[in-house]
């Protein structure tokens, strides 16, 4: 099972209206230099603060959290959905100095409301829901959703920081930019804008309640960061933190499913409900794609080949790790294409395989021209560095094939582990710098004095917990590999633990 989450904070978000009856609300694009969810369109909203508890006046969650929809709302769009006395809204000339003073201190929105003369009334802001992050995300919220009409005399207008860009929109012309390819829109923002496509924004509360009995009936996430392209993050008995594995489902009619992970029966089944719901819209499942053969990622290759009748590719490599575990059907290499049919909206669509080995001989990554998307595997975790063991794991390889990796003008990096991340290039960066740094430690370790591999690991990796640590030691003897092959170091004697020293010895 998985392991326990510490409590997960509360937000707010809220779909903001033109005007009543109307499809437009106002969408609010995240900074791209943000980690988590740069570069995204979603709705304004963050995070409750304690103040807004005591603003409340009440402990219940959905009171509290509407306050905190009111408040993020006029610092993020200059919207301030509170009244006068008579029930009238303040102006804009009203708010700008109030605005920069919530800014600087979000604690003073109590005090300015009552300066202002202003009170939050519960029915400007229709309650629609509750949604909470999925437990494979390293930041997760517990965030209701909010449905409300811009005050007559307010406009809304981005204060560029977290967020750099907003703009009213359609349901249906913001699910089109992001059909079209031009916008990257959040998973909830997408599952929110498609329940009331077309239609006013006021009707969410009843075009998104399938949605919330759904989910609140235990049934699995719908995440899709990019048109027929789903995230299922899958439970897997992994090396922490890497509990879950994401598996893709991409394509529609052909689909290709990427990395069905999980051994565990229930959480097969999860897999199953979730491939189920596609095939029953239509999708046709032509094969299983395999990224490399750990366990975290083809523990139901088999089964899902059994029940949909759809072969597993693989590189060949990978195919000989497998035999007697895993049928590989069809073996596939380095610039192999596999055909989607046409794209959501027109023109041919395809995946080409990268041979990428490194954290293992057969890996491969998948690259998708359209959408600009570039699968992983365990090349790249948004969740911590990359394992590599030897002799399957090879530190010059793997740098090698990270570095290929990044001369894809990919938008989207879709990971094994962790969230996806619009920022693939810096994402790859930073795997490049860990091995940079990690090799500068080792080789200031040996310049004190030769080192074996344990008491390495033991400098380099410390406060590491006891479980963990014989990773830890093979990271170094993945190093030590590697200065080796460069004639920058030499092993003394064999054994299970020998020493190690730089070569030539430093004077």
């Amino acid at each position: 099972m998985s392991p326990s989450a510490p409590a997960v904070p509360r937000a707010a978000t809220v779909l903001l209206a033109r005007g009543p009856g109307s499809p437009e609300c106002f969408v609010v694009r995240r900074a791209e230099t943000l980690r988590f969810m740069g570069g995204f369109q979603a709705f304004p909203g963050g995070r409750v603060l304690p103040a807004d508890a005591d603003l409340a006046g009440s402990a219940d969650a959905v009171a509290v959290q509407r306050v905190a929809a009111v408040r993020e709302l006029f610092e993020e769009t200059g919207v301030l959905l509170a009244r006068r006395a008579d029930g009238s809204f303040p102006a804009d000339a009203d708010l700008a100095g109030p605005r920069r003073e919530l800014l600087a201190d979000s604690d003073a929105f109590a005090t300015l409301l009552r300066r202002l003369g202003l009170t939050i009334r519960p029915d400007d802001l229709e309650y629609v829901g509750t949604l909470i992050t999925p437990p494979f995300s390293t930041v997760r919220f517990d965030t209701a959703f909010f449905t409300a009409a811009a005050p007559p005399g307010q406009t809304p207008t981005v204060q560029v920081g977290e967020l750099d860009a907003g703009e009213w929109l359609s349901t249906d012309a913001a699910l089109r930019a992001w059909e079209q390819g031009r916008t990257l829109v959040s998973p909830p923002t997408v599952s929110l804008l498609e329940a009331i496509r077309g239609r006013p924004v006021a009707e969410l509360s009843r075009g998104a309640r399938p949605l919330f009995d759904a989910l609140a009936a235990g049934a699995p996430e719908v995440i899709y960061f990019s048109p027929h392209v789903q995230m299922m993050p899958l439970f897997c008995d992994g090396l922490p933190p890497t509990y879950y594995t994401n598996a893709f489902l991409v394509g529609r009619d052909p689909a290709y499913l990427i990395d069905p992970g999980p051994d565990d029966a229930a959480e097969r089944q999860r897999l199953f409900t979730l491939l189920d719901g596609r095939r029953d819209a239509g999708a046709r499942l032509a094969g299983i794609l395999l990224t490399h053969h750990h366990p975290d990622h083809v523990g139901a290759a088999e089964a899902v080949a059994r029940r949909y009748g759809a072969p597993v590719l693989a590189h060949p490599w990978t195919a000989r790790a497998l035999a007697g575990r895993v049928m590989v059907g069809r073996e596939i290499g380095d610039g192999d294409s596999l055909d989607l049919g046409r794209a959501p909206h027109g023109g041919p669509w395809r995946l080409e395989a990268i041979h990428t080995p490194g954290h293992a001989p057969g890996h491969l990554c998948f690259y998708e021209a359209t959408y600009r998307l570039l699968f992983v595997g365990d090349m790249a975790s948004t969740l911590s560095s990359v394992v590599l063991t030897p002799p399957e794991g090879d530190v010059t390889e793997y740098l090698e094939s990270v570095r290929r990796l990044r001369t894809l003008p990919a938008r989207l990096l879709l990971p094994a582990h962790g969230s996806v991340s619009a920022r693939p290039g810096a994402v790859l960066d930073e795997c490049i710098d860990h091995r940079r740094k990690r090799e500068e430690q080792l080789v200031q370790a040996l310049t004190a004095a030769p080192r074996r591999v344990t008491e390495l690991a033991q400098e380099m990796y410390r406060g590491t917990p006891a479980q963990v640590m014989p990773y830890a030691e093979k990271q170094v003897l993945a190093g030590l590999l590697k200065l080796r092959r460069e004639g920058r170091a030499v092993q003394d004697g064999d054994g299970d633990d020998p020493c190690w020293r730089l070569w030539p010895s430093p004077s």
